[in-house]
């Protein structure tokens, strides 16, 4: 084959892996994105309704099934454009696992220790913060951790290196901590959609 021809033929595979990695990123970006309304759309519901423990359960419990769902779906389409990401039945047994034991740390154990935060509402937050970061680092590590995926390193490091912040907060830590988990997913959306085009650059 003569060399121009296996130069274009290079490039031709070039673009197109640019295109996969580019269309995996922008599901990656999807799956944030989902849990960034579900969470900004809660507060817009609390302003309406109230903060009550009716509203907040029926809420979230309809957008984790809801979420499930999107997530499973979105990293079944990454592993069949990628490759295996952790999205096979054993990743996905293990991300749900790395959750589960997020929500056992954030949602039970820690605000079951009144040493921890200088009221109920600062144990909450940190709780919260822990549960999201636990629960995001397990599953960074799940899809490979250092050997990719560096976009979700912003979803679980800022709620968990705010968390002495949350710790000594005596009012509005939990919204504050709401905030600081939309603004590391908005990051991490952004850095998705930023992979994405440079990989269709390429």
């Amino acid at each position: 084959m003569p060399m121009e021809e296996v130069r274009e033929l290079k490039e031709a595979l070039e673009r197109v892996e640019g295109k996969i990695i580019a269309a995996a990123n922008v599901y990656g970006a999807m799956n944030f994105a989902f849990w960034l309304v579900a969470m900004s759309l809660f507060f817009v519901i609390i302003g309406l309704a109230g903060a009550g423990p009716g509203v907040s359960v029926a809420y979230w419990g309809t957008a984790i099934i809801l979420g499930i769902y999107v997530s499973i779906k979105l990293w079944e389409r990454i592993e069949r454009l990628a490759g295996p990401q952790g999205g096979s039945r054993v990743g996905a047994l293990m991300i749900g696992l790395s959750w589960a034991v997020g929500s056992i740390i954030g949602w039970w154990v820690i605000p079951s220790m009144t040493n921890i935060g200088v009221n109920a509402g600062a144990r909450l937050a940190v709780g919260f913060l822990t549960f999201i970061g636990v629960s995001l680092l397990g599953q960074w590590l799940v899809m490979g951790g250092g050997k990719g995926h560096y976009e979700m390193i912003p979803s679980f490091l800022f709620p968990l290196l705010v968390i002495p912040v949350a710790v000594n907060m005596e009012k509005g830590a939990m919204v504050w901590a709401g905030f600081v988990v939309a603004f590391s997913y908005g990051l991490t959306v952004l850095l998705y959609l930023y992979s994405a085009f440079k990989a269709i650059e390429r």
